[in-house]
């Protein structure tokens, strides 16, 4: 008897009984389905961190000024040495790994338009800010360098803020804002970049020049500003670019390599990693409790396997007394169970799929990612269900003497 034979045998003898063995199966079903609707969840919420980081920039260092400790206690925000628009002008003549640089300036404050007004964060920034952090310009322009040399008041507007100011009907192009009691002239609007994954709004967000925020916000002849955005030559050079950055902040604050750095400088590419480590650990973590059924499943397979047998010895002997070898009944009940693991697996891969839409809302994310390497291990875990679970039936009939076996009624 060869293995197509089994396994037509195996199907008949699954649709003799159907309800039972969908019953038996329901245990596979759950199992898998459990494991594909969490994983694909977590690959989606993978995904998901992946593609902000993305929008915040690609292959981005972002340098912010770091607070300093004495005796494990914070010292406050008055002791921190604050960045300069000299650290910029430092960085973008020395570090040949850092292919753009983009300064900037934050604070809240509230704008106003009329008889309508929202909080939002006022970002002063300088033309290479639309680059490095990967911004587009839906209509209009963004902040150039005459904007900048000339301290000018203008402002482009984050898509949430044209929305609350503006609406859906009004052209904000050519308009007027107050920004801290002061007219603006609205130069540009942003393309939507959302909201979702935890991060800031980005879409939230006011730009005016870098010179008009550190005057208007800071002082006259403030130099001062918040954090420095700097773009990687390439991905391979994010290491080499955060050390070139380090080295010459710690030079320009008298800092020697063994000392503690008054600035942190953050590596997109570490943080993506580290994000994704902590989600892909957590995924795991789901998928191994919800693959215990599986087990459950198993020894639902080999608990009416062993029924089958039983309710079967008198064709067992029959089938050995006309030529069947001890491998062809072997060979026949491996198969009816690993059929029946299979057919489950293939039904709680669907199942799968339809509870990851459901689970997926739940974890946070936007959207499942079944990957082809789920479905794959899935199917292969059910079928060594069905293998495992179904060796002690298969040898218990393989074993039975066909003398005996045709005496049973």
């Amino acid at each position: 008897m060869n293995v197509i034979e089994s396994f037509q045998i195996a199907l008949r003898a699954l649709a003799a009984n159907k309800l039972r063995s969908v019953l038996t199966m329901l245990g596979i079903i759950i199992g898998v389905g459990a494991v594909i609707a969490l994983v694909a969840a977590g690959a989606g919420a993978q995904a998901q961190v992946a593609e902000r980081f993305t929008s915040l920039g690609s292959n981005l260092l972002v340098v912010s000024p770091g607070m300093s400790f004495f005796r494990g206690v914070s010292q406050g925000s008055s002791s921190v040495q604050s960045l300069t628009i000299d650290d910029v002008d430092a960085i973008s003549a020395l570090a040949s790994a850092v292919a753009a640089v983009a300064p900037e300036y934050s604070t809240q404050s509230t704008v106003v338009y009329r008889s309508k007004n929202t909080r939002t964060s006022i970002y002063g920034v300088t033309a290479e800010y639309l680059t490095v952090r990967n911004y587009h310009v839906e209509r209009g322009r963004f902040i150039d360098a005459l904007d900048n040399n000339t301290q000018a008041r203008v402002v482009a507007l984050g898509a949430s803020v044209v929305t609350d100011l503006f609406g859906t009907t009004v052209d904000p192009l050519g308009k007027t804002v107050k920004i801290n009691r002061q007219n603006y002239l609205v130069i540009g609007t942003m393309v939507s970049k959302g909201a979702a994954g935890g991060f800031e709004n980005q879409d939230d967000m006011v730009f005016i020049p870098l010179s008009t925020a550190q005057r208007r916000f800071g002082g006259a002849g403030n130099s001062q500003i918040t954090s420095i955005s700097a773009q990687a030559v390439s991905g391979e050079q994010m290491d080499l670019a955060e050390a070139q950055l380090t080295a010459i902040l710690k030079t320009r604050r008298g800092l020697t390599s063994s000392q503690t750095s008054s600035f942190s400088v953050q590596n997109q590419t570490q943080l993506v990693q580290m994000v994704q480590q902590t989600s892909q650990t957590f995924t795991m973590l789901l998928g191994s409790i919800a693959a215990i059924s599986l087990i459950v499943g198993g020894i639902g397979i080999m608990n009416i396997m062993l029924v089958s047998v039983t309710e079967r010895t008198r064709e067992i002997g029959i089938r050995k007394a006309v030529g069947a070898r001890r491998s062809d009944i072997l060979t026949q009940f491996l198969v009816e169970a690993v059929v029946m693991s299979l057919a489950g697996g293939v039904m709680g891969v669907l199942a799968g799929y339809a509870g990851a839409q459901v689970v997926t809302p739940l974890l946070g994310a936007t959207r499942a990612v079944v990957t082809s390497s789920s479905v794959i291990m899935a199917l292969t875990v059910s079928i060594a269900v069905g293998l495992f679970f179904g060796i002690y039936p298969a040898g218990r009939a393989a074993a039975l003497n066909p003398i005996d076996a045709l005496r049973r009624e």
